[in-house]
């Protein structure tokens, strides 16, 4: 089982107690102080032994249930119906807005000044884990960027070998989003579609997000990079704002200078460029670094790239629209505008740059059924791929790698 130093937030501790008013215009009214615990004045809400929680941010998690897109209509869109970075009714001003960031959840114990330095251990049924050590006194921790649908046991021990708590809790949701600080924003993984054969795409191989580099992610950033197990990374900007190396020392790295996304990247003058990011993905993932991309918003480039890969695994069409579509619940300038000063577009299904994507591979899925395959929109993208350069053999590849049972 692979380690990776766990990058948690510390904060000073917190937890506040409501006792109820009686109800009923006979019964008397009294009412009772507000107690707050000072050890967990600050810390998120408490997850315990046996306890199921939502990994995935509440209001993006209720446009993915809610929401089922047709995979061959885009002449419309739902997301503007929900409470995300931009809603046409109550805009929301730029930068605060947090639904792009994934629930956070502190495991608590009562504070022990014998037990030394303390040593947190988190892993999941995967074959993930996470360690920090923890300064003598401490009473809590928080986590987050938990995958859904997992299992996650936890402990503290100290420095003697005494366990201060220990316990087992399950994640729910539809997406493993992630958010490294001081502000990589618009984070998630490609992991947990259902794809080719009814088989699931595997996580903590893939991510996409908005643009990491030094005025994005600190040094605690970087550590938490790190401990996600992220190795690589794919910078899918152009001349004005690429990175000339890695965000992060040793990191595998590829910036082939993209301008522009959307059928844009897929014309024959940029099949070099396109080829040179999916042949980055597979050779890295080939030499088990997991993958982060990016462009600088996370949202038309990498929305491009995002819809090549989950198409190439088989994710249905209407799914892969709504995976598109979540970049709309990152604040205001990553999910709407033109700029990060501008709003001039809406990043919707019906519009702009998935659109006249996804009408560019179901062309070429045509084409593939002209040639013996079935013409489904998979079929479509390992055509365009086959077309641009990337082997058979690697298309398999890939395919075998990141779908599970």
């Amino acid at each position: 089982m692979n380690k990776h130093f766990l990058s948690l937030l510390l904060i000073v501790p917190a937890l506040a107690f409501c006792q109820p008013e009686p109800q009923g215009q006979k019964e008397k009214e009294e009412k009772k102080e507000e107690y707050v615990d000072p050890a967990y004045a600050k810390a998120a809400p408490e997850v315990k032994d046996g306890d199921t929680v939502l990994a995935t941010n509440a209001n993006v998690e209720k446009f993915l249930t809610e929401v089922n897109y047709s995979d061959t209509d885009y002449s419309s869109t739902v997301v503007l119906n929900y409470e995300g970075g931009f809603n046409s009714k109550n805009p929301a001003p730029k930068g605060t807005v947090n639904s792009d960031r994934p629930k956070s959840y502190s495991v608590r114990w009562k504070e022990n000044m014998d037990a030394g330095k303390l040593m947190f251990h988190l892993e999941d049924k995967l074959g993930w884990s996470r360690d920090l050590e923890l300064f003598s006194g401490t009473c809590y921790v928080d986590i987050t960027n938990l995958v859904p649908n997992d299992t996650y046991t936890y402990s503290v021990v100290g420095q003697q070998g005494d366990t201060l708590t220990k316990g087992k809790f399950n994640t729910t949701g539809h997406l493993h989003q992630i958010f490294f600080r001081n502000g990589c924003r618009n984070g998630r993984d490609l992991g947990g579609w259902t794809g080719l054969n009814g088989k699931t795409v595997k996580y903590r191989r893939i991510y996409r997000g908005g643009r990491m580099q030094s005025d994005t992610v600190n040094d605690e950033g970087k550590v938490e990079i790190k401990a996600e197990g992220i190795a690589a990374q794919l910078d899918l900007r152009g001349t004005s704002d690429v990175l000339g190396g890695p965000a992060i020392k040793g990191f595998e790295f590829c910036a082939p200078v993209i301008e522009t996304g959307g059928p844009d990247m897929l014309t024959v003058e940029e099949g070099a460029k396109t080829k040179a990011c999916v042949q980055f993905v597979i050779n890295s993932l080939k030499a088990n670094k997991p993958v982060y991309f990016h462009c600088s918003l996370g949202r038309d480039r990498t929305g491009t790239m995002g819809i090549i890969l989950l198409g190439l695994l088989g994710v249905r069409p209407g799914d892969i629209s709504k995976e598109y579509e979540v970049t709309y619940f990152a604040p205001m300038g990553y999910s709407i505008s033109s700029s990060e000063s501008s709003t001039v577009f809406q990043n919707t299904r019906d519009k702009w740059v998935f659109k006249p994507t996804a009408e560019f591979f179901w062309t070429e899925a045509n084409k593939a059924k002209a040639k013996g395959k079935d013409g489904s929109f998979a079929d479509g993208v390992e055509n365009y791929l086959l077309g641009i350069g990337i082997s058979q053999d690697d298309i398999d590849w890939f395919r075998n790698e990141m779908l599970v049972d």
